[in-house]
């Protein structure tokens, strides 16, 4: 019985216009298959992988990019390097970001006979970038040793070598050139530089140290044997030649108190990556000064880094100017 009442029901759907309910049924159907496929097709894409949100066409996730923005942004420019990322160097600023707009450094590679470490804070990045940086280094543990080793040009083997503590206060102005802010992360290809520190040295107790009588550490005299303001005025250049290779060089001016100590130091090298984290990078420093012997003096200068951390996604001011 209630199998006749069934199809007498569906008889009647049939006869009162049952086939437009027949036709969403099959459309109901077909659109049920159609996301069933396209679900299996996006399970099958995540599991190798695969699928772009905005483009089923190419994988998932940003463009393949291994160009840091360090390798030209070196410790010595404006640029603060992305939080928990940095660069290990023997012979140059290594660094560590800890805040976005804040970076540690320290000079590895001169600190057994300098201990040092600095903060470089970011203070604008726009179109010209500018931060500050502010350290603390002594150079006692230098002076000691070349008592003992009887270096007389740097510290008098009959001289007792006071506690010294030498603060630095930097500002620093970097403008890069063709730095495009758009949603692909693209790097200048030059970078100009200028910078002012004011070094102050200072003595814990009497100082009978008598200057430094070398190239390079007769520059610093005052910060390093504790006798007041170093003024260290600088410009440098930073460029791109190719994919792996960069260059740099740049000019040094030293005073005394704000008086001139006719001391001039110039530096040039070429940063070769060997890989995405390491690069290594010959070069030399010329000095020109009244020290020693003679009055100009060539260093050849190597130096080994080694980068860690990512890059960040996207450049900053992307979306607006950031002024702080």
């Amino acid at each position: 019985m209630m199998r006749l009442l069934i199809l007498i029901v569906v008889l009647m759907l049939e006869f009162t216009g049952g086939g437009d309910v027949h036709a969403q049924f099959l459309r109901l159907r077909k659109r049920s298959q159609a996301e069933r496929a396209t679900r299996d097709l996006e399970k099958r894409q995540k599991e190798v992988s695969q699928g772009n949100m905005f483009n089923p066409l190419q994988p998932m996730g940003a463009r393949e990019n291994f160009q840091r923005d360090d390798h030209i942004w070196s410790a010595e420019t404006a640029y603060i390097t992305t939080v928990n990322a940095g660069n290990v160097s023997i012979t140059t600023p290594s660094r560590l970001g800890i805040h976005r707009n804040n970076e540690l450094q320290s000079l590895l590679g001169a600190a057994f006979w300098v201990p040092n470490l600095m903060l470089k804070h970011r203070i604008r990045s726009d179109n010209w970038w500018v931060a500050s940086r502010h350290g603390i280094y002594s150079s006692t543990p230098g002076l000691e040793w070349a008592k003992q080793k009887r270096y007389q040009s740097i510290a008098d083997s009959l001289v007792k070598v006071p506690h010294i503590f030498t603060v630095r206060n930097e500002l620093i102005i970097s403008k890069p050139w063709d730095y495009d802010y758009t949603c692909v992360n693209q790097q200048p290809y030059l970078i100009l530089t200028a910078a002012l520190a004011l070094d102050y040295g200072f003595p814990l107790g009497s100082n009978d140290l008598i200057d430094i009588d070398e190239h390079l550490g007769g520059s610093r005299n005052p910060a390093l044997t504790g006798k007041g303001v170093l003024v260290n005025a600088r410009i440098r250049v930073d460029a791109q030649l190719t994919y792996r290779t960069f260059i740099e060089g740049g000019v040094k001016f030293f005073f005394h108190n704000f008086e001139t100590l006719n001391a001039v130091e110039h530096h040039g090298a070429l940063n070769y990556f060997l890989n995405h984290n390491t690069s290594i990078s010959p070069g030399y420093i010329l000095s020109f000064a009244n020290y020693g012997s003679s009055k100009v003096k060539i260093f050849p200068s190597i130096d080994l880094t080694w980068y860690f951390g990512e890059k960040p996604r996207r450049p900053r001011g992307l979306f607006e100017q950031q002024m702080f």
